[in-house]
């Protein structure tokens, strides 16, 4: 990402794109203390209206800074300046004392998830992002910062949902968007190659899934089965649905049934551990022989192998 400072302070990182300065990049606190009635027309005087709207719903506001306080988010932004240029610890101890005193500034808590990002503490900063965003949904940079700790973590749902918000709140020519909108077009592309889904019946089919698992890992087999032939009747190539569904008869007692489902989930994946297992177990059942608990091997959804080899490196 571009890494140019505010062309009005000169001080701080300039992040966002500044219509009424030929385009140049400004950073967040420079855009909250000069932004007025001629601002009108980029994005984020469109959020700060709504979001002062939302604030004060009795009120209309022409002219307004958001509500944060400058000095507080200036000095945040000089120590993520300093975690960037490989100050980590000072930086981290500077956002530190300043979240003692200032927890309910959503420019802190991004500070803290930041940090954690750094850290490889992804379970860690999400919190910090969804309390930024709590204090400030409009918050483009908490967005995408909470979308890379979820792919991280291959959360891919959260990550989708946050990086879909980038671009829905972002300035189209901005570096974070830009990012989330190419990495979701090549993510998608990559979906409608292996299983011939959209971004949307992707999502939909790990829901369905997610649901099938919950069942399993409660005994509720029917109810299981029921729902990982949903996802294959949507992915006819899906290796996990196959292969949970072949556990599910094993619990039923239908052998048969659950080699036939084990032996398609390896001829999609004969590495397939689970498969492998599960079918070495079933296979010394006899027909009618339930299988039992203590040999129970599962798997929840794949975590795409293509999204570990896909990073956005930048983290703020």
């Amino acid at each position: 990402m571009r890494r140019e400072l505010c062309v009005i302070c000169s001080n701080s990182k300039g992040r966002r794109v500044c219509k009424i300065k030929d385009n140049s990049l400004i950073c967040p606190v420079c855009c909250a203390k000069t932004r007025t009635i001629n601002c009108e027309g980029c994005n984020y005087y469109f959020q700060a209206e709504k979001y002062a709207q939302e604030k004060s719903s009795s009120q209309k506001f022409k002219e307004f800074i958001m509500a944060v306080d400058p000095e507080i988010n200036e000095k945040v932004d000089q120590a993520l300046a300093m975690v960037e240029k490989g100050e980590i610890q000072k930086g981290e101890s500077i956002i530190s004392a300043l979240f003692v005193k200032h927890s309910h500034i959503d420019m802190v808590h991004f500070g803290m998830g930041v940090i954690c990002l750094i850290k490889n503490l992804y379970d860690k900063a999400i919190p910090y992002f969804d309390k930024a965003i709590e204090l400030n949904p409009y918050f483009v940079e908490a967005w995408f910062n909470k979308g890379a700790a979820h792919q991280k973590r291959l959360e891919l749902a959260h990550m989708i949902q946050a990086y879909r918000k980038v671009i829905e709140l972002g300035d189209y020519s901005e570096d974070y968007v830009v990012h989330a909108k190419n990495f979701l077009n090549d993510f998608e592309s990559k979906i409608r190659k292996s299983s011939g889904l959209s971004l949307d019946e992707y999502l939909e089919s790990v829901e369905i899934f997610n649901k099938a698992f919950v069942a399993m890992e409660n005994k509720e087999w029917k109810k299981a089965v029921l729902g990982f032939k949903k996802v294959l009747s949507m992915d006819s190539r899906h290796t996990q649905s196959y292969g949970n569904l072949g556990l599910c008869y094993g619990h039923l007692g239908k052998k048969e049934e659950a080699i036939a489902a084990l032996d398609k989930a390896l001829e999609l994946d004969p590495r397939y551990e689970p498969a492998i297992i599960n079918r070495e177990a079933i296979s010394s059942l006899s027909e009618g022989e339930k299988l039992t608990v203590s040999r129970f091997k599962s798997v929840n959804y794949y975590k795409d192998s293509f999204i570990k080899k896909k990073s956005l490196v930048d983290k703020f």
